[in-house]
């Protein structure tokens, strides 16, 4: 990264560290309900608000394709199903989304760093 980001560069970056803050409470919700063994459907309801709060920030930002991954989260925790497997769909998808976020910030100081040339 030679150089200055422009402003906009600078907010991208700065709302992806806001979104991968509640990425990372979303995980963290995930992984207490995977390693919980009473009651883990108490972990169920904050998992899909979290994930709402999650596509509702991506979403606005037109992020469609990682806030439909959160959108995926949500309808998963309000499905029936095994622990196990349930853990195994919200992992995946938290993956997706932080990859995805992790990839578009690489771009973004790509195309900053030859901007200039």
């Amino acid at each position: 990264m030679a150089g200055k980001m422009s402003i906009q560069a600078q907010q991208t970056i700065a709302f992806f560290d806001e979104a991968r803050v509640k990425v990372d409470r979303l995980y963290s919700l995930i992984e207490q309900y995977a390693s919980a063994r009473s009651k883990p459907e108490e972990f169920l309801q904050p998992i899909g608000r979290t994930a709402t709060d999650v596509h509702r920030l991506l979403m606005n930002k037109g992020y469609g394709v990682m806030a439909d991954s959160a959108n995926q989260i949500v309808m998963a925790a309000k499905r029936g199903g095994p622990q196990n497997s349930k853990s195994r769909v919200f992992r995946e998808l938290v993956n997706s989304i932080r990859s995805a976020i992790d990839t578009t910030i690489k771009v973004v100081i790509a195309e900053e760093a030859h901007k200039d040339e």
